[in-house]
């Protein structure tokens, strides 16, 4: 068992590095903006691997990479050779987590480019800190494959190159599907992630979904103005 207190564990893990369950070695999470990976960012995973875990790869569900059994010794020598490679790691904590998309860009359904729209927005907000942990999803049809009305914050392309708005979803103990307020043009999500983001840390209270916030304000003119603003972006 690691000799650490709550305090170094809570860092470690803001940093992406997770106690696994034998209480003595760490899982770390590899992120991949957009969930793209370059053959080169694939060697580096292998290698990583390799060299200070298990030379075992887990894929999550928000499409990043887990190295596997990880010693807590390795940790340091691990994050300095990642930082020169230019290797993205963390993803969790209350903050924007890694954001997910389709492969609406390649794929024969998509109705806007995914992949574009997620990588803005993971370029311009991860991994903003915020009052709790906040998803965003992107999906390029009706089809649905990202399931975008089960996170925080949600974009489904749309005919014309547009995209349908989901707010205040969430999936897990407590499920709850976001609300669908308006469509927009694509160029605008960025303007509605930081809508939504900002009303978050404006409102939010630590330890509380977005969800869960916009259901306590509802009956407020904040709310109100809130959605008001979101409309506004509505494309004509």
């Amino acid at each position: 068992m690691v000799n650490l207190s709550p305090e170094e564990l809570a860092a470690l893990k803001g940093e992406g590095f997770l106690l696994m369950k034998d209480k003595e070695q760490f899982v770390l999470r590899i992120i991949f903006p957009a969930g793209i990976a370059t053959a080169e960012d694939l060697k580096n995973v292998a290698m990583l691997a390799e060299k200070y875990g298990k030379g075992i790869g887990a894929v999550t569900v928000r499409l990043n990479i887990e190295i596997v059994g990880i010693p807590y010794e390795n940790i340091a020598p691990m994050k300095e050779e990642m930082d020169r490679l230019g290797v993205i790691y963390g993803g969790t904590g209350a903050k924007v987590r890694p954001l997910v998309c389709c492969k609406g860009t390649v794929c024969k359904f998509g109705l806007v480019d995914t992949q574009a729209i997620c990588k803005e927005l993971h370029d311009k907000f991860y991994p903003m800190n915020l009052p709790h942990k906040f998803k965003i999803n992107v999906t390029g049809c009706p089809n649905n494959c990202a399931k975008v009305q089960i996170n925080d914050l949600g974009f489904m392309g749309a005919p014309k190159g547009r995209l349908r708005i989901f707010i205040g979803g969430r999936f897990g103990r407590e499920s709850i599907m976001g609300e669908e307020i308006c469509r927009i043009e694509a160029d605008k999500a960025a303007e509605v992630t930081t809508i939504c983001t900002d009303f978050f840390k404006a409102h939010g209270k630590p330890k509380q979904r977005f969800g869960n916030l916009l259901e306590e304000m509802k009956d407020t003119q904040e709310y109100t103005d809130f959605i008001a603003s979101i409309k506004a972006l509505a494309a004509v």
